[in-house]
């Protein structure tokens, strides 16, 4: 059995980071560790943008590797991008074992959404990196979320199709 790595940059709060752990064992049923790293890196800076490329987050995460690691997800508090976009919430390996989520559109006033919102993304990205694609069902963490409104209709759970392709992959982990 291995674990779900979760690694924060920056200023993620131990409190995100410890509750979204939880809701990664709950909705996986894998073993989760928590580590904090120190800054995103700084050639995934854009200066033009003020903002940071979530594929070079992610090939800055690759580097990095744990003998017990099925999966790691990078949470970061800045504001990700990838070309052509004007922002992403997070972004995944399809199929493979990085993830990078940003908490920095996330944020809102009322805490409980706010962490909601940091669940589904990272269940989201993780479910990529199982071999998950997006989902048409509006309601299930897979579905496609283009703004915040999107990202709060969806649930932080698989709809029944989408959690039987996960719970496959997963039974090689448990």
């Amino acid at each position: 059995m291995g674990f779900i790595y979760l690694v924060a940059f920056g200023g993620v709060e131990e409190r995100v980071l410890l509750a979204d752990a939880v809701n990664v064992k709950e909705i996986f049923e894998l073993e989760v560790r928590v580590a904090h790293a120190g800054e995103p890196p700084p050639e995934a800076y854009d200066p033009k943008r003020g903002q940071y490329r979530a594929s070079v987050l992610l090939e800055a995460l690759s580097r990095v590797s744990f003998p017990d690691m099925v999966r790691l997800v990078g949470l970061v508090d800045v504001d990700l991008y990838e070309e052509g976009l004007n922002f992403v919430f997070g972004e995944a390996q399809y199929g493979g074992k990085y993830a990078v989520v940003s908490t920095y559109r996330l944020k809102d006033a009322d805490e409980r959404r706010y962490f909601e919102r940091v669940f589904k993304e990272t269940n989201h990205e993780l479910g990529h990196t199982f071999g998950l694609k997006h989902c048409p069902d509006p309601y299930c963490v897979m579905s496609f979320s283009n703004s915040l409104a999107e990202v709060d209709r969806k649930s932080r759970d698989f709809c029944p199709n989408c959690r039987r392709k996960l719970d496959y992959v997963l039974s090689y982990y448990r």
